[in-house]
């Protein structure tokens, strides 16, 4: 376990990449901003203006939108990671051993932890640098507020993450791997679901899927929505790293 997770750390830190990801990223994310400056209106939380949002209202805002550039870099960076290992064959090395093969996707589970969390690194940054340059300021108004949407959304985006990675690893392949990760980010699935939900009973269970969860505004002072979030979270992270593992284990050597 030990040593499939450094290999994959040393693959993930040399991968160049994982760091034009972020770059075009960061990029896009500060020109994203100077455009909604240029054409700010109201949004559809009211009167409110983006430029007198504090930063949760604004990154929820962000995560509101359809679809999330968040979950599409996220995607495209877990079909290639592990993609790349895949067409390079290295896994023959150790498919035979059961328990290696366990193994290489918890490592893989950690990666893209790791890699969630630079992106919401890059988010934080690049709203910083934007907010600053093109708003003249950054409201947050309760830094404990900012701190649970944070982690809240982390653990969901990192699910997310884990989603695709399920899907790759039963597809084995780039390019329909990427498209499921892009029909995941639009957020089609859930839309249609909701519309078949409202039309046929008045239940909101399609309110507890993974992606309606991360595009729907929360109030993270709410005990109600923050259990929503993280019984959401922890439910689809458990379910497909468990069904990955076990797809993983029943894996023919090709």
């Amino acid at each position: 376990m030990i040593n499939l997770f450094k290999m994959d750390l040393n693959r993930f830190f040399t991968n160049k990449t994982m760091y034009v990801l972020l770059f075009v990223f960061i990029s896009f994310q500060i020109f994203g901003i100077f455009m909604m400056k240029q054409y700010e209106q109201p949004t559809f939380e009211g009167d409110t203006l983006i430029g007198s949002m504090n930063e949760s209202q604004f990154i929820q805002y962000l995560f509101a939108q359809t679809p999330s550039w968040v979950m599409l870099y996220i995607a495209v960076f877990t079909v290639y990671f592990y993609m790349s290992e895949y067409n390079a064959g290295f896994y023959k090395n150790y498919i035979s051993n059961n328990r290696a093969r366990i193994h290489s996707v918890i490592s893989k589970v950690l990666i893209l932890g790791l890699f969630t969390f630079l992106m919401f690194v890059a988010l934080i940054v690049s709203n910083f640098i934007g907010r600053t340059l093109f708003y003249g300021q950054i409201m947050i108004d309760d830094y404990a507020y900012l701190v649970n949407l944070l982690i809240g959304h982390y653990l969901l985006h990192w699910s997310f993450s884990i989603i695709v990675l399920c899907a790759t690893i039963m597809i084995k392949n780039s390019i329909a791997s990427l498209v499921v990760g892009v029909i995941l980010s639009l957020n089609i699935v859930g839309m249609l679901l909701s519309t078949l939900e409202g039309l046929i009973s008045d239940t909101k269970i399609s309110s507890y899927l993974l992606i309606n969860t991360i595009v729907t505004i929360k109030d993270f002072g709410n005990i109600y929505d923050v259990i929503h979030v993280l019984s959401v979270a922890v439910f689809f992270f458990l379910l497909f790293t468990t069904l990955a593992i076990q797809y993983k284990r029943k894996e023919d050597l090709r």
